[in-house]
């Protein structure tokens, strides 16, 4: 009996330390979060919230994996991997579009300016790339770029041949004659001319095409959980603290980015003084979205107009500040 007694007495001694054990750790080991993003500039408040330090402040142990675009980094997030995903504005939409369990957290920055179109000395004007050419990572912003690039400047786009190539070869393929141009986004674009400079230029920006969006959103189902929920408010308030910190320092900004990715001080002002870093879910946001759909419409990849008060998942940002939140239009 004596035996028994001291065993039940050392169990629930134990189990109790095992108790005080785990509620420590809840309270003070970091939470772990895995986030999948792009390299370059347009991410400087993501950056800048880890050189800051702002994300170890929230609490947050993020680990933080690298593709060369957001249509890559969809296909190992519909593995299950990663918890927050960063993208371009039309691969976040289309996953959505899919059926895929997906919510946006908040659009990370916008600018028209940031997206180009790099061509060969021979390209003169957009009539040129008629029987010619180009690339862009289909299924990203650069395939709603060339859209309504050609569209708006009366070409028929089964008269110019589009490659699909991941961003970072896109220059070399530029250099070698195998493309005659390119549409994407920095810092691609200001790679090539460092490559080959006098062979190429460029031939436009967005401005007046499309506006180019960094989004990045998560799985509903992790959003529903409370542990889910309060990561990815802890990460929006940090990105926003590295959104003001970028902002206000370029000189930590462009030492860090060239730490990081190697990109030159005149890379990364270039493409500072071009983005708008966002944060919220603003009439500007709704507005573009709503472009980008009814192009998707009109060019058969839509039979409908789509919800985007469905799409969006605003509780992290109104719980930050509620007037970052504009109310959701009707289906458009």
């Amino acid at each position: 009996m004596q035996s028994w007694r001291g065993w039940l007495v050392g169990t629930i001694v134990l189990s109790l330390a095992s108790l005080v054990g785990s509620a420590g750790r809840a309270g003070n080991d970091p939470l772990p979060l895995v986030v999948y993003a792009q390299p370059g500039t347009n991410a400087d408040s993501l950056w800048m919230a880890e050189a800051k330090g702002f994300l170890k402040a929230e609490g947050l142990e993020v680990q933080i994996r690298l593709f060369p675009s957001g249509t890559t980094a969809i296909q190992s997030f519909k593995a299950g991997g990663g918890d927050i995903m960063y993208t371009g504005d039309l691969p976040a939409l289309q996953y959505w579009q899919s059926g895929a369990a997906y919510r946006l957290i908040a659009p990370s920055e916008r600018d028209a300016k940031g997206y180009l179109v790099v061509a060969t000395n021979a390209i003169k004007s957009p009539k040129d790339l008629t029987g010619k050419t180009v690339a862009t990572r289909v299924g990203s912003t650069g395939s709603w770029f060339i859209s309504e690039y050609l569209r708006k400047n009366g070409i028929d786009e089964a008269a110019v041949t589009v490659k699909n190539l991941d961003p970072p070869l896109m220059p070399a393929a530029l250099c070698r004659g195998d493309i005659d141009a390119f549409f994407i986004w920095q810092p691609t674009p200001a790679k090539a001319l460092q490559i080959c400079p006098d062979k190429i230029h460029y031939l436009s920006t967005a401005e007046g095409y499309v506006k180019g969006y960094s989004v990045f959103g998560a799985r509903p189902d992790w959003l529903a959980t409370p542990e889910g929920a309060d990561k990815a408010k802890r990460f929006l308030r940090a990105v926003r603290k590295g959104a003001a910190a970028a902002a206000a320092d370029f000189p930590a900004t462009a030492a860090y980015l060239n730490q990081k990715f190697g990109l030159s001080e005149a890379e990364v002002k270039e493409q500072r003084d071009i983005l708008e870093r966002v944060l919220k879910f603003d009439q500007v946001f709704f507005d573009d979205f709503c472009a980008e759909n009814q192009w998707q419409e009109r060019t058969g990849q839509q039979k409908a107009p789509s919800d985007l008060g469905n799409w969006i998942w605003p509780d992290g940002l109104k719980s930050i500040d509620p007037a970052a939140v504009t109310a959701a239009p009707p289906p458009c």
